[in-house]
């Protein structure tokens, strides 16, 4: 993963050899990061193999920026940056163009739906802090994770790259020894093993800070440091002991089996690891490893990790660390039934295959002679020029990002229409427009929002749609108990939502307000004192009909004069096929699973309420579910990953949905469910 290389490039050369052990090491754990993602979850921990990257990162840039301080007196920092430029854009320019291309092309509008704010980040180098801010769980990764939240790791080692200058230094004018400057390092890294034990992972609303944060991954990144200050070249006068090669090699294959360790034996958000500085243990371990990596007397170690196919990995790792994710996201789309041995070798083939195209052809030739050297000798022009390709990429990569992030435009929603909508019930009556015409707005989760967004507008012109629905909300205040320790606040926007929800409703001013509620709040959730209640419990059912009880004042309140109730369909329980939110609950006990998955007990606290208060209900479930759980209707699609409909479905839907919407407003109109 790391873009560091042990062969440094650029103006000036270093005295250090070139160790195929160093570059076998980050071949070994990047095939089997790699494979993990690939569906290889008996390599549990390939998490902790992270720390291994950003140890071997930082030591080998430190190494480099001392030794350019000791020979040469000074740190040329805009040349230093430079060479990362080099390194590091070329390839991930082309990475971002690709799926720019793809997500505004052929990209599920859910998987394309994130990807303007996640390449605007990536570009930026700050993408750990864009996950972190709407809160992406790392361990979740089926459904529609980002196809670009492995770009968090790039964006903390660049953070890192940007202060190393300055820090290294800093510490040679300020600290004279050498082992006091190591030690001084050592230091920040036990505040940042403390700061993020402080931060914890008991809850997960933490648990991305710590795991994506740069200030949580510092430990790793000082370790390193720490170790590339001890090793570098020293001035006249500051010698130091040479440690015995015993010790060096038995530290060596400590290091070596502690990685090999964390990578299967370490659980996800394992509370040591992070609570009580388990993560600087094992980025100790990997700098023992780096140190007899890089050792100038031969070993077995260096000989076994120095294996020639190890090392041609470990100098494609920046390569292959960039497309592997991708890959892996478009098997989960493209592959849902292929078996983890079938997925490990088609991703590892097209990863290693794009890898090294993107190395021969873009990487290398830039790291040697700069984009010039790009084209051909006999058609390259000057520095403005190739400075203006830059720019106009950089102008592409913008204007996808900007493009690719849209929802449906209402020209796809209309073209999808025209093609011959589906009807979703077969013999249904074409639609007639009636009058007078209505306002309806729609209230839910994800599910809700990507059905609002796909409104056929033309095909219903006496309707208007308000999307008030927020992706990921749970329409329940108390936290989903996620797992035995784990809790999921209400995200943000879904606790703006409720709180203003009178205001919503009246800047909508619709006629109609349709609850169309999700499958979360058949989910376990935890009240204040940690009792965990589920639908089962007469307690939760009676906080659900409250929930409905508040909503309805609101919307009486706000002028809205009549109220519908969706039954919530069901789900499959295929966990490739599942987006995160749901996919975790399949680990909770079969009569938790079932209600989520197959909302029966939802559904009929929907429907009691909605009797109770002449609430008209549209029974979608009916319609989808009376035969079990089904992929398609009629040759249609239904879904994107499991839950959210698809744009062919959604149109399908609302051949059926809307005519019932405006039937069931004629029907009672004012004067049932807003004067009951």
């Amino acid at each position: 993963m790391s873009a560091a290389t042990s062969r440094p490039t650029g103006r000036r050369r270093t005295r250090y050899r070139y160790s195929p052990a160093l570059d076998g090491v980050r071949g070994t754990a990047m095939v089997l990061f790699m494979a993990f993602h690939f569906g290889a979850t008996w390599l549990q921990g390939a998490w902790v193999g992270i720390n291994l990257f950003f140890v071997l990162s930082a030591f080998l840039i430190v190494r480099l920026l001392v030794e350019e301080r000791v020979e040469w007196g000074r740190i040329d920092v805009l040349a230093f940056y430079r060479r990362r430029a080099r390194r590091l854009l070329p390839a991930l320019f082309l990475l971002l163009v690709t799926l720019g291309v793809v997500g505004v092309s052929a990209a599920s509008d859910t998987v394309r739906r994130p990807l303007r704010g996640d390449i605007l980040a990536t570009l930026c180098y700050v993408q750990n802090w864009h996950l972190i801010t709407r809160n992406d769980q790392y361990f979740q990764q089926y459904g529609n994770p980002s196809l670009l939240r492995h770009a968090w790791t790039l964006a903390v080692e660049e953070q890192f790259y940007l202060v190393a200058p300055l820090l290294v230094a800093g510490l040679l004018v300020v600290l004279r020894r050498r082992w006091m400057q190591a030690c001084a390092v050592l230091a920040l890294g036990v505040v940042s093993a403390i700061w993020t034990a402080h931060i914890g992972v008991a809850s997960a609303a933490d648990q991305p800070h710590a795991y994506y944060g740069t200030d949580t991954r510092a430990q790793a990144l000082c370790i390193g440091a720490a170790l590339g200050l001890w090793a570098a070249p020293r001035p006249r006068g500051d010698g130091r002991r040479r440690l015995p090669k015993a010790a060096v090699q038995a530290g060596g294959w400590l290091g070596l089996a502690s990685v090999v360790y964390s990578f299967i034996a370490i659980e996800p958000f394992s509370p040591w690891m992070f609570d009580r500085g388990g993560m600087y243990v094992f980025a100790l371990g990997a700098a023992l490893l780096v140190l007899a990596c890089v050792d100038d007397r031969p070993s077995l170690l260096q000989r076994i990790l120095g294996w020639k196919p190890f090392a041609y990995a470990g100098r494609r790792s920046y390569g292959l660390y960039l497309w592997h994710w991708p890959v892996a996201v478009w098997m989960h789309h493209s592959m849902p039934g292929a078996g983890t041995l079938q997925r490990c070798i088609v991703g590892t083939v097209v990863t290693f295959a794009v890898a090294v195209l993107s190395y021969r052809w873009i990487e290398l030739p830039v790291m040697r002679g700069g984009v010039r050297a790009l084209v051909p000798s006999s058609l390259r022009v000057g520095t403005r020029a190739t400075r203006t390709a830059t720019a106009v990429t950089l102008v592409v990569i913008l204007g996808l990002s900007f493009t690719v992030g849209q929802v449906p435009s209402s020209a796809q929603v209309a073209n999808e229409a025209a093609r011959g909508a589906v009807p979703l019930v077969t013999g249904q009556p074409s639609y007639k427009p009636r009058t007078p015409h209505i306002r309806v707005a729609l209230l839910g989760d994800s599910v809700t929002y990507y059905m609002a967004q796909r409104f056929p507008q033309k095909q219903y012109p006496d309707m208007r749609i308000s999307n008030l629905a927020v992706p990921g909300c749970d329409m329940m205040n108390l936290p989903l108990q996620v797992s035995k320790d784990r809790t999921s606040p209400n995200q943000s926007d879904c606790m703006a939502l409720k709180k203003n929800l009178g205001s919503r409703i009246r800047a909508a001013a619709p006629d109609v307000l349709v609850i169309f509620w999700g499958s979360l709040v058949a989910a376990p959730h935890a009240e204040p004192d940690g009792h965990v209640v589920t639908l089962a419990d007469p307690k939760y059912r009676a906080q659900v009909v409250g929930r409905l009880n508040a909503i309805r004042a609101t919307a009486r309140r706000a002028g809205v004069k009549q109220i519908q109730v969706v039954t919530v369909p069901c789900r499959t329980t295929n966990d490739n096929d599942l987006p995160a939110n749901l996919g975790v609950f399949l680990k909770n006990p079969q009569s938790i699973v079932d209600a989520v998955f197959d909302p029966v007990q939802t559904n009929a606290v929907l429907t009691s309420w909605a009797h109770r208060h002449d609430a008209p209900t549209i029974d979608l479930y009916g319609q989808l579910c009376r035969h079990g759980y089904v992929p398609k209707v009629h040759d249609v699609e239904l879904y994107d990953d499991g839950e959210h409909f698809s744009l062919a479905a959604s149109v399908m839907i609302w051949t059926w949905l809307a005519p019932q919407i405006r039937t069931a407003y004629a029907a009672r109109g004012q004067t049932t469910e807003a004067g009951s």
